[in-house]
């Protein structure tokens, strides 16, 4: 029998929606992602909040697309990303603890942003403080962030992990807060389903693709930052 020729599929694992501070909605996200991607599979990663995802998950039999649950959560040390993790993680706990909680779960914990600068955010995973990377039992390591001006961040990741492979699995997700911006980054992976990507990232043969045009995302961007920022104060404000 000739051997078939194997498939590989795109996912976009870290995307935001209205449950956090993104500008779509579940359904606006899935909309988009059905009309003008390829994307067989995405996760919603709403900040601390699991809503949006399980709204865009019980959606999803809709569409062609699986939706994975996911969230981001704000750690002591900037943001990790856990995936397969449907119940809510308080945030504001150490890295290593968040990343058990994720386990706990039966859930996949990706370092969220790596290197991203002090005078980019407060949320890069530990500024680049390399003992929290070579401490903390994350399972993936995220290597391309579509988010404007922190490339040089995606460099210093991927050298990174010329030393850690035996590591981590390597991811690639967009971080979008806007439509236009899912799936400039993306995660490959043998398969078509949202089953195969857990097994390419437990199995470390996972590939990242950079979509799109540097220059046209950041314009994208700026355009939507009031917006975005908007958002996130009104998210803020509600939980207080």
């Amino acid at each position: 029998m000739p051997v078939m020729p194997e498939t590989w599929s795109s996912a976009d694992i870290h995307l935001h929606t209205t449950g956090s501070d993104g500008l779509g909605t579940p359904r606006d996200v899935l909309d988009w992602v059905s009309e003008h991607t390829d994307l067989s599979v995405i996760a919603i990663t709403d900040h601390n909040s699991v809503d949006g995802a399980h709204e865009a998950a019980a959606l999803a039999k809709e569409y062609r697309i699986e939706v994975i649950v996911g969230q981001e959560v704000d750690t002591m040390s900037g943001h990790v990303i856990g995936l397969w993790a449907p119940e809510r993680i308080e945030p504001g706990a150490s890295a290593q603890d968040t990343v058990d909680a994720i386990h706990a779960q039966g859930g996949i914990a990706l370092v969220a942003h790596p290197f991203a600068p002090r005078w980019w955010a407060k949320h890069g995973l530990c500024r680049g403080d390399r003992t929290v990377y070579d401490c903390v039992d994350f399972d993936a390591f995220e290597i391309s962030n579509s988010t404007p001006l922190i490339f040089h961040a995606n460099w210093l990741a991927r050298r990174y992990m010329r030393d850690h492979e035996h590591r981590f699995a390597v991811t690639g997700g967009s971080d979008a807060h806007i439509l236009s911006a899912i799936g400039d980054s993306r995660t490959l992976f043998p398969g078509t389903t949202a089953a195969d990507l857990r097994c390419a990232i437990e199995a470390r043969t996972t590939r990242v693709d950079r979509k799109g045009f540097w220059l046209a995302r950041n314009l994208r961007y700026a355009g939507n930052i009031r917006a975005i920022l908007a958002r996130d104060y009104e998210q803020q404000t509600q939980k207080r």
